[in-house]
This record gives C-alpha cells, sequence and structure tokens, in this order.
C-alpha cells in the first residue's frame, strides 16, 4: 500500500469510499442494482443520503486523465503543496468501518459495482487495475478535504493531481447542499480545456 501514486481514469469522474460501509448501507436499504452512481442520481434523497453519511464522497465531472494522488492522514496536519495549490474544498464527511479506503474511478459505482471484489480487495491485488487504488485508516468518522494542485497551471504534460487529507473527527462535517455536488468545480489547470 502506497500513500503517493498514479490514477488512470476511464471515465470522468473518482469516487472514495470504504466497500464495507457502502455495501451495509446498500443491504439495508435493499439497494441491488450494480450502475449504483445513476440510482443516486435518479433517487436524490438516497444521494444525498450517501454523501451526508460519510458513505461515498463523489469527484466528478473532471476529465479522465493519469492524476497524481497523494494521501495525509496524519491527524492534524493537511498537506499543502504551496503554489501548486489551485483550490481546497470543505470537509467531505466519510466514515471508515473496515479500516480500507478506496480511491477509485467513478467506473466502481457507475457500471461496475463488484462489492465482492471491493470487500476483499487486498486479497484481489494481484487481478487490480489502475484505476484503483486503496489506503489504510483507523475505522472513524472523517473530514475529507480535497487539494487540486498542478505542478505547472500552462504544461499539460505537468504533473497534477489531488490531495486528500483526512482528518479524524468525532462527528461528521456537515455537507453543504445550497449546490448540487456535479456543479461543484474539481477540475485541474491546465486540464480545463478537455471539459470545454
Amino acid at each position: 500500500m502506497e500513500n503517493n501514486f498514479i490514477l488512470n481514469l476511464e471515465m470522468p469522474g473518482m469516487v472514495i469510499f470504504d466497500p464495507l460501509t457502502l455495501t451495509d448501507y446498500l443491504r439495508e436499504k435493499g439497494i441491488l442494482t450494480n450502475d449504483l452512481l445513476s440510482y443516486f442520481v435518479s433517487n436524490e434523497e438516497v444521494g444525498k443520503e450517501v454523501i451526508t453519511k460519510g458513505i461515498i464522497i463523489p469527484i466528478y465531472p473532471i476529465p479522465e486523465w493519469n492524476y497524481s494522488i497523494k494521501i495525509n492522514h496524519e491527524k492534524n496536519h493537511y498537506n499543502t503543496l504551496n503554489d501548486c495549490n489551485q483550490f481546497e474544498t470543505n470537509q467531505f464527511p466519510l466514515t471508515v468501518t473496515s479500516e480500507l479506503v478506496i480511491i477509485s474511478d467513478i467506473s466502481a459505482i457507475t457500471i461496475d459495482w463488484e462489492a465482492d471484489f471491493f470487500l476483499n480487495y487486498e486479497k484481489n491485488l494481484d487481478s487490480k487495475s489502475d484505476i484503483n487504488h486503496y489506503t489504510k485508516m483507523p475505522i472513524g468518522n472523517y473530514g475529507v478535504s480535497i487539494v487540486g494542485y498542478s505542478k505547472d497551471k500552462t504544461d499539460i504534460h505537468s504533473e497534477c493531481g489531488y490531495v486528500f487529507n483526512f482528518l479524524s473527527v468525532n462527528n461528521l462535517p456537515v455537507f453543504d447542499f445550497s449546490k448540487s455536488i456535479d456543479k461543484y468545480d474539481f477540475v485541474i489547470e491546465p486540464l480545463n480545456k478537455f471539459m470545454q
């Protein structure tokens, strides 16, 4: 397991989740579809609940790209890249129940939800692709802020990606639904032109 890695997106988004937290929620609600994202979008209250309860953190739309991902889970230290930072979000809620956090191409919950694969992720490392990765995190509640950065905002070949800052909290942070999740701007310069 590494806390710095490249995530190769084949669809325009990514998602963060604990597979046990997500699977337990789906079982509790009787949700059987493999296309979870469409279900969450079509059922707005459920979609809001999975974010509010820290079941998933969706990050879209962003261009398909090879993103540099940095995981920071020091308790009170936010990793920054100084003048490379383009934005930092407020904290998203995340509930960890299995000590395993998946960071994946959004296809994991769009067309390809495979509960057994993600629940047994560490046993399936030989068959995983570079569209998903994982980190270990103690069981508990987290506030996760997202930093978007680019080493050179004008060079398409410059390293760019995201820092995910995991802060352990007693109570999940409250997510602001004053605008819908797909209205958030997670796109990093110089990749904006791919979204036009």
